[in-house]
C-alpha cells in the first residue's frame, strides 16, 4: 500500500530523468527517509549501513544534476499551476551557514571576507502561489559562494556592470520565470527590497507579466517632488483599514491600523554607479502602507511598493498589497529548509553535494507548505488529496476512538489533528498550527499507522 508521502513522491518527482532508474529511484528514497527522519545528517535519516552508503554516493555522484531535480520540481509546479488563470511568484535570497566546516570545498563568507558572519552559500528561490494563498511548488533556483578575494570591496562593486553583480540574479531569475510560465497565465512576480533594481523594471517583458517590489531606494521621478518617497506621501489619503501583520519571522502577528496611498510615477534611471547608458525612464504606480499610531515598541509598518499592474483605485491598490503579502511563503519555504530538514546540520564534503541535497530538501518543504496552506484556503476538500486512506482512518481510530466513518473527514480536520499529534493545543487563541508542529505530528502519525499496519494490515484497502 502506498502511503500519502510516496504517492507526494512519486507525482513530485512524475519528470525526473538522471538518466538512469536506479538513480531516480534513489532519489525518491532519500526524500521518503527524510520526510520521516528530517535532519541535514544522512546517517540517522537512512535504515541501514548499505543505504547510508548509497545516500552519500548519490549525493558525491558528479553525474548527478541537481538542476534535473530542480527541473521535475519546476513541472510539478506547473501541473498545479496550469488551472490558475493567475499566478504569484516570489523571489527571496537567503543563506545557508556551515560555519565551522571548513574542509568542504566550494563554500565562501556570507558577510566579510574574514569569515566572521558565517561560512556557506546563498540561495536564491522562486516559489509558485495561487492567488488564494497555496504554494504550488519551486520554479527557479540558484546557488552560489562569494570568493573572498573579492568581498568586502564596495566602491569596486559598484563600477561593475550588473551582469558581474549578485543582485544580476534577480534579473535572469525574473527572466527564467516568464520563460517557463505558460503565456495564458496572468503573472505577478513578487520581491522585496533586494529586487529593487531598475534594470529589472527596465527589462521587456511579455504581455500579461508584472513586477510588484517593495521599494529600497529613494529614486528620482518626475515632477515637483523630484524623489520617490516624497512624491507618494503628498498623495491624497485613499483608504484605512486594519490587518493582521508580521514584520519579522521571528516577531508574533498583531493587528495594524494602516493607511494606504498610491500615485502614478515616472522613475529616472540612476546616476551613480555602472548602468546602460541607453535606459529610459520607466512608467510605474507607487503603492504606500504606513501605521501612523504603532503600539508601544512596536515598529511602524511603512511599505513603499511599485508595480506595473494597472492601478486606479483602491481596490487595485489593496489587490497589489494582498499579492506582496504572498510573499511570505518563500521565507516560510526557506525557514522549512532550514529549521524542519535542518539543512545546515549537513557535513558533505563539497557544495555540489549540498546541492543535491537541498533539492532533496526542497521535495520534502513544498510538500509541508502545500498541506499547511492548502488546509487554511480550502480546508474543506477531502483530506485524501494529501492523506492515504489508512492515515485518516487509522489517526480516527488512534484520536476518537471507535471505527472510521464511511467518508473522510475533511482537509483542514485532519491537519488538525495530525498537528495535535505534534503538540498543537489548539486553544482559541493559538490560531492555525504551523509548519514545526505539523511536521511532527506528521511524523508521529507514520510510526503509529506502522505500528497499526503490523496488526491490522486489512487497513486502508477496504
Amino acid at each position: 500500500m502506498c502511503s500519502s508521502t510516496q504517492q507526494w513522491v512519486c507525482d513530485e518527482l512524475a519528470w525526473l530523468d538522471l538518466g538512469d532508474k536506479r538513480r531516480n529511484q534513489r532519489a525518491k528514497l532519500m526524500v521518503e527517509r527524510l520526510a520521516a527522519r528530517p535532519g541535514g545528517c544522512i546517517p540517522p535519516m537512512c535504515e541501514s549501513r548499505a543505504e547510508t552508503k548509497a545516500a552519500y554516493r548519490f549525493l558525491s555522484n558528479p553525474a548527478i544534476d541537481a538542476g534535473e531535480i530542480l527541473a521535475a520540481l519546476q513541472q510539478a509546479a506547473l501541473g498545479r499551476a496550469c488551472g490558475c488563470e493567475l499566478l504569484v511568484v516570489a523571489q527571496d535570497t537567503t543563506s545557508l551557514d556551515f560555519a565551522g566546516h571548513w574542509a568542504t570545498s566550494g563554500l565562501g563568507p556570507l558577510g566579510g571576507g574574514d569569515g566572521s558572519l558565517g561560512h556557506g552559500i546563498f540561495v536564491h528561490s522562486a516559489l509558485a502561489v495561487s492567488a488564494e494563498g497555496v504554494p504550488l511548488g519551486l520554479l527557479h533556483q540558484q546557488l552560489w559562494s562569494r570568493d573572498p578575494e573579492t568581498v568586502g570591496v564596495k566602491r569596486a562593486r559598484k563600477r561593475r556592470p550588473l551582469a558581474e553583480k549578485e543582485s544580476y540574479r534577480w534579473v535572469q531569475t525574473a527572466a527564467a520565470i516568464e520563460a517557463a510560465v505558460p503565456e495564458h497565465i496572468r503573472l505577478v512576480q513578487v520581491a522585496d527590497r533586494e529586487g529593487d533594481i531598475f534594470e529589472l523594471f527596465a527589462a521587456p517583458r511579455r504581455e500579461g507579466s508584472h513586477l510588484l517590489i517593495r521599494a529600497a531606494h529613494n529614486r528620482r521621478v518626475e515632477g515637483p517632488q523630484r524623489l520617490l518617497w516624497a512624491k507618494v506621501e503628498a498623495a491624497p489619503l485613499a483608504h484605512e483599514f486594519q490587518m493582521l501583520v508580521r514584520q519579522a519571522p521571528n516577531h508574533s502577528v498583531r493587528q495594524a491600523r494602516l493607511q494606504l496611498r498610491f500615485c502614478a510615477v515616472s522613475v529616472q534611471p540612476p546616476v551613480s554607479g555602472t548602468h546602460d547608458p541607453g535606459l529610459e525612464p520607466v512608467g510605474l504606480t507607487a503603492v504606500l502602507v504606513t501605521e501612523p499610531e504603532p503600539p508601544k515598541g512596536a515598529t511602524a509598518v511603512h511599505w513603499l511598493l511599485l508595480t506595473d499592474l494597472p492601478v486606479t483605485d483602491r481596490d487595485e491598490a489593496m489587490i497589489c498589497l494582498r499579492y506582496y503579502t504572498l510573499r511570505w511563503l518563500i521565507e516560510r519555504y526557506h525557514y522549512v529548509l532550514k529549521s524542519g530538514c535542518r539543512i545546515e546540520d549537513s557535513q558533505l564534503r563539497s557544495a555540489d553535494s549540498l546541492q543535491r541535497l537541498l533539492a532533496i530538501c526542497s521535495v520534502v518543504a513544498l510538500r509541508l507548505l502545500w498541506i499547511m496552506y492548502s488546509a487554511r484556503t480550502d480546508g474543506d476538500q477531502p483530506c485524501t488529496v494529501a492523506f492515504s486512506d489508512a492515515e485518516w482512518q487509522v489517526l480516527h481510530r488512534y484520536s476518537c476512538s471507535g471505527p472510521p466513518p464511511d467518508r473522510p473527514p475533511s482537509l483542514r480536520e485532519m491537519v488538525l489533528r495530525t498537528a495535535k499529534l505534534g503538540g498543537f493545543l489548539a486553544r482559541k487563541a493559538d490560531g492555525e498550527p504551523g509548519v514545526k508542529v505539523l511536521w511532527r505530528g506528521l511524523m508521529r502519525l507514520q510510526d503509529i499507522v506502522i505500528g497499526f499496519l503490523l496488526m491490522a494490515p486489512d487497513v486502508g484497502n477496504a
